[in-house]
């Protein structure tokens, strides 16, 4: 009887199988990773290419954007303390004319013949007036009158005294005060048109799209002013 020892062959198979499992998983990995290395170089990289070009462009982009507002922000605010000085140099102009339109307003008050103003003075929005007439019924009536004007508010009768005699006649000195009120700068209010300053309320918004915080400055304080 002839016997075989098959066990080697087994064993050769064994080993066959195995190293051609190992070939098959080796050449899976390396075409694998040839698959990845295209992938990558053709698809992944232009991608990743695109998008970092796209990020540089954007941070460019807001970089200028942020230079713009710098700018803008630095020129709005130089053109609201311009704004703010032309409107006080206005306010001084106007008050001074205020001024002389309240005196001319007193003095048109004054009943010819029956009464004479000695002073008027006007100082941190108070007007002082003194003056003489011929008797108590005319200073009432120059109170009643003064009242009436639109720019003074209070009026007060301090003293009334018949304690002056010019050339025998007998007269009544008195003192009156009362507040100003003049009314609101109106450069700002109504704006120059000749000068494409627009009025105040469309230049506040103008500002307001600009810098907020600035518009606060060029808004409106009282419409009525004691000076």
């Amino acid at each position: 009887m002839i016997q075989i020892n098959l066990l080697p062959l087994e064993s050769f198979r064994q080993t066959y199988s195995g190293r051609l499992l190992v070939s098959i998983f080796g050449f899976a990995m390396v075409a694998l990773g040839i698959l990845l290395y295209f992938y990558y170089n053709m698809v992944m990289a232009p991608n990743l290419d695109k998008q970092s070009a796209a990020e540089r462009q954007e941070t460019t982009e807001l970089n200028r954007l942020k230079a713009e507002n710098a700018v803008s922000l630095k020129q709005t605010t130089s053109f609201v303390e311009e704004m703010n000085k032309v409107n006080i140099i206005s306010e001084l102009e106007e008050r001074r004319r205020d001024q002389a339109r309240l005196f001319m307003g007193v003095a048109d008050q004054v009943i010819n013949q029956a009464s004479w103003l000695v002073s008027c003075s006007h100082d941190n929005g108070l007007v002082k007036i003194k003056g003489l007439a011929i008797d108590h019924e005319v200073v009432a009536n120059f109170l009643s009158r003064l009242q009436s004007l639109p720019m003074l508010q209070n009026v007060d009768l301090l003293r009334a005294a018949e304690d002056t005699v010019i050339n025998g006649v007998p007269l009544v000195s008195f003192d009156i005060s009362a507040n100003t009120v003049f009314g609101a700068p109106s450069l700002l209010t109504d704006g120059l048109p000749s000068e494409s300053l627009p009025p105040q309320e469309k230049l506040i918004k103008m500002v307001t799209l600009a810098a907020p915080g600035l518009a606060d400055a060029l808004k409106p304080k009282d419409v009525k002013k004691k000076l």
